[in-house]
């Protein structure tokens, strides 16, 4: 029995134009070895260089090959990649196979392991090799594109963030929708973060009810099980990794109006339009009149706003509703785009040592990520640690210890808010004719006289131009001016104990405890924007997290014959003990301070806590006759305190494969 995964990828090449000077247009089709199918998606470049492409929806593609090519490369995800030498062929047909997957590869599932021959859910898993191939801050970006039926939604690009996770759709309107992440053997409570995609030896995702039954009501939105790193046998090793890389934009921005004048075209002939329905004798001199006019009773722009050294009556000829010839500029706008995005280095360094003889296995990890954002003033930067020790105390006991600790700092660009004052929103929206930065009537720009050597920032509110659009917010000024920033510190650990006894049986305890604590602060900024009729504003939060899950397991493992049995049954209980405090204060003593008794006004502060309990007992029996027909039942008693009453609920499955 074979299990093919077919997945579908589509890579964007860049090529260097010096590069393709002197090239030769190569054309094909890609289609299945065993199918002779088309397939699209397939990544077609010229090996050692940046120079590619994509198959199209038939299969086919045409790559403008250089000169001095050697090799072409095709590649795609389920199938194995072939590379075809050049010769100067204008034409190149390929025939990909697909990668069979072992039915022997060991899979680490629900409390233990198993083939994936024998075992009868829906499984995928995700090797280490894959996971360190990508540019990711945390395992839950690295999933993209290489689990079936699982989405990853990256619903914004602050560094440091998680991606939604979606395993075969959305399974909850109300409740959460994520995933329950299971890390050693240990439910996740706290910051996906806390684990470098470096420390990762493996990824398991269980998909089906088969599956993810046994850890009852959490397993609802699929189960992503998550293997750290061990030592291995043998001499010690010493890894070293250094990752550098870019954050930049690829997807094109939406076609908006770029410069200011064929924006004042266009406005001007709106203004002519309105003019005539409303009957105007003259719609020209309307559109004249009212282009560029006091902000208080025109329908037009404020004359602050006129950038030309012509009045706006002069400034479209009216035969053409273009600008009149000779009218220049007295000052060119800054474009917003340029002011708010960057080209951001993204930087990534991991030690690792790990080794280990009969007795004695350990693995050590020390890592660094510095991913500064393509948002102005957005960053994450994050420091780890881990020490996953095991040791064979007698033939028939065992221990694991798996500690581990993050410590991280993400800055939040203040104009990145759910409102007007977003920048992407900024971006795509506001018109060119207003600028960055306010402007003197020389079209000069004004000096800021308290931050020195900055300029003031245009807030469209009266102060120096009125907006007839988004007005009394500037998303440059508020990543510029205001602090928006997240402190978690983190602390994991686990241990683990397994003893076998009576040749069949194995029992195992496992005690897991997790500490995380965030600071969240953010200060808007007494001078300018929505706090400064405030003296400015601290808000701060502070949160705890403590949870512990412990769990015990007796397992029997029985062959006779062409018949094998396994069966296990386990207790086991966690807690959740959550803590928040937030506070709010107004007129800040010192403006740059981040402490609430730098300010003078208070509002009420809001603290509260929550403690969840679960109490949990369930088995699994999996028999298998001659590893040809595979039977597994899985029953699962859940208590929780979150419920007043009924309290109690129960889970199963049984499932089976042939």
């Amino acid at each position: 029995m074979k299990k093919v995964l077919l997945a579908l990828s589509f890579l964007m090449v860049l090529g260097l134009g010096s590069v393709l000077a002197q090239a030769q247009t190569v054309t094909g089709t890609v289609t299945g070895n065993e199918d002779g199918m088309p397939i699209p998606g397939v990544s077609v470049f010229v090996k050692g260089t940046t120079v590619g492409t994509v198959t199209q929806v038939d299969g086919t593609f045409s790559l403008n090959v250089p000169e001095d090519a050697e090799i072409i490369v095709f590649s795609f995800i389920g199938m194995q990649s072939q590379e075809i030498a050049y010769e100067g062929q204008t034409t190149i047909d390929v025939a990909l196979e697909s990668e069979s997957i072992s039915m022997d590869e060991v899979i680490v599932v629900a409390y233990g392991t198993a083939t994936k021959e024998s075992f009868t859910g829906t499984a995928a898993k995700v090797n280490a090799e894959k996971i360190e191939s990508k540019n990711v801050s945390n395992i839950s970006q690295a999933l993209s594109g290489e689990v079936a039926g699982v989405q990853v939604i990256n619903s914004n690009g602050q560094p440091g963030s998680s991606a939604d996770i979606r395993i075969r759709g959305i399974g909850s309107i109300n409740g959460s929708r994520d995933p329950l992440y299971v890390v050693d053997g240990i439910p996740l409570q706290g910051d996906i973060n806390s684990i470098a995609p470096s420390d990762i030896e493996s990824t398991t995702v269980l998909k089906d009810a088969a599956a993810t039954a046994i850890y009852g009501s959490r397993g609802a939105n699929g189960v992503v099980i998550i293997t750290t790193k061990q030592g291995k046998k043998g001499e010690s090793r010493v890894e070293v990794d250094l990752k550098h890389g870019v954050n930049f934009r690829l997807l094109p921005e939406y076609d908006v109006f770029t410069e200011p004048e064929s924006y004042v075209e266009t406005a001007w002939s709106a203004l002519k339009t309105r003019g005539m329905l409303r009957g105007a004798v003259d719609p020209v001199e309307y559109a004249n009149t009212w282009i560029f006019a006091d902000p208080n009773s025109t329908p037009g722009f404020d004359q602050y706003y006129n950038m030309w050294d012509a009045d706006g009556a002069d400034l479209i000829d009216p035969n053409t509703g273009k600008f009149n010839p000779g009218v220049s500029r007295k000052y060119t706008p800054e474009k917003w785009r340029d002011a708010l995005f960057q080209n951001a280095n993204r930087t990534e360094a991991s030690v690792r040592l790990s080794g280990g003889d009969e007795k004695n296995r350990y693995y050590t990890s020390f890592s660094w990520l510095d991913d500064q954002g393509y948002y102005i003033n957005s960053d994450y930067e994050r420091f780890t640690g881990r020490a996953n020790i095991e040791h064979q105390v007698k033939s028939w006991l065992k221990g694991t210890m798996n500690m581990s600790f993050m410590k991280s700092t993400s800055n939040f660009a203040g104009g990145q808010d759910e409102d007007s004052n977003n920048g992407f929103w900024f971006v795509a929206n506001m018109p060119p004719i207003y600028p960055v930065y306010a402007r003197d009537a020389e079209g000069n720009k004004v000096p800021d006289p308290i931050f020195e050597g900055q300029s003031i920032y245009d807030y469209g509110d009266d102060e120096y131009g009125t907006r007839r659009f988004g007005a009394l917010t500037n998303a440059v000024a508020s990543s510029v001016h205001d602090v928006v920033r997240t402190d978690n510190k983190q602390f994991s650990g686990n241990s683990r104990l397994e003893a076998t006894f009576l040749k069949d049986f194995n029992f195992s305890t496992t005690f897991g405890v997790e500490y995380l604590t965030s600071d969240y602060d953010n200060l808007g900024n007494a001078f300018y924007g929505g706090s400064a009729n405030q003296g400015g504003s601290i808000y701060k939060v502070k949160e705890n997290y403590f949870a512990y899950t412990t769990t015990n397991k007796l397992e029997y493992t029985k062959k006779i014959d062409n018949h094998n049995v396994k069966v296990f049954v386990a207790q086991e209980a966690s807690a959740l003990d959550y803590k928040r405090l937030s506070a709010f204060k107004s007129n800040l003593a010192d403006p740059f301070s981040l402490e609430l008794n730098n300010a003078v006004v208070s509002s009420p502060s809001s603290s509260y806590t929550e403690e969840y309990m679960l109490a949990s007992y369930f088995g699994q029996v999996s028999y298998d006759y001659d590893e040809k027909y595979f039977f597994q039942g899985v029953l699962r008693r859940d208590g929780s305190s979150k419920f007043i009453e009924d309290k109690w609920g129960t889970f199963g499955s049984v499932s089976g494969a042939w």
